[in-house]
């Protein structure tokens, strides 16, 4: 007789034991058969492996020999003749490549820094407390992400020049930070309002200041909220290109998505530098996504995503 997983399957037969093996039940709910849930994986695989192919690639790429890059047809894996590890060596060994990957690091973590204290700070008062334009506030924030970039460079290099921060890690880091604080800015005051305030309440009671409150109890509470908002913080300013090349206007500011220009020449590019290069660049997203996908999830799964 049929379960309503599936038909049953004599655990002596060899389907019976490569189920038992693969133990596919816990996969499943009660609703869903073996051949249903198959289908379902099966698409899903087809659907995000035709989103990796331009991925691996790139990374295959990174071990090819350039006359194989550039050949006329396409080869996925390299014979052994054409395997090579010299474009790795070419990147990681050239100093100005080494120079744009701190610049990249020391703007993306110091960007992270300030885009959180800020962003924390405001999603706590916007959550937490009721005063005249605290919904206009919100809402002109979010506004500014309606106008492309291109459109406030201009103004925006020049009022940087004004102060003189053109070509300096604190205009750049101040340009990036503003460009993701409208969204962090929201993503935490919805975390913030999940947040129960009776916990805020008791707090008050035994004597905890609105800081103490907001150090001890909310951001503990809303770590995975914290992790979305720094993760998008960081993804923004890795990947900033165009505020980049406005603002930096020598070796010492600029990052890594402008400086990959590093191994085109005026006649040639080499493309294998080139793509190990972009691959290198993409690493440390992908790391610390791992580092965090846990948060991640669990904050984008929590309710966090809604506005006022």
């Amino acid at each position: 007789m049929a379960s309503e997983t599936g038909p049953e399957l004599n655990p002596d037969t060899t389907g019976g034991r490569l189920r038992r093996y693969l133990n596919v039940e816990r996969y499943l709910d009660e609703t869903t058969s073996p051949r249903r849930a198959l289908l379902v994986y099966g698409l899903l695989f087809l659907y995000f492996a035709w989103f990796l192919v331009p991925v691996i690639w790139l990374a295959l790429s990174t071990v090819k020999s350039g006359a194989i890059i550039q050949a006329d047809r396409l080869i996925i894996i390299p014979s052994a003749e054409h395997f090579t590890l010299g474009h790795y060596e070419q990147v990681l060994t050239n100093p100005q490549f080494i120079r744009l990957f701190v610049n990249s690091t020391v703007i993306a973590l110091s960007t992270v820094v300030l885009t959180l204290s800020v962003g924390i700070l405001g999603a706590y008062s916007l959550s937490r407390f009721s005063y005249p334009g605290r919904s206009a506030i919100l809402v002109s924030f979010m506004a500014t992400k309606m106008l492309p970039p291109a459109l406030i460079i201009i103004p925006f290099f020049l009022m940087m020049y004004s102060y003189t921060l053109v070509d300096t890690y604190l205009g750049i880091i101040l340009a990036h930070s503003i460009r993701a604080l409208p969204l962090a800015l929201w993503l935490l005051k919805g975390f913030f309002d999940d947040i129960p305030q009776a916990l805020d309440e008791s707090a008050r009671i035994d004597g905890c200041s609105h800081f103490r409150t907001l150090v001890h109890i909310i951001i503990p509470l809303a770590l995975p909220g914290i992790a979305v908002a720094a993760f998008y913080t960081f993804v923004t300013s890795w990947n900033d290109f165009l505020f980049v090349s406005v603002l930096s206007q020598s070796g010492t500011t600029r990052t890594l998505p402008f400086g990959l220009f590093l191994f085109q020449s005026q006649n040639s590019i080499n493309w294998g530098a080139t793509i190990t290069a972009a691959t290198i660049t993409a690493v440390p997203s992908i790391v610390l996504f791992a580092l965090v996908q846990n948060e991640i999830v669990e904050g984008l799964a929590s309710g966090g995503m809604h506005g006022e």
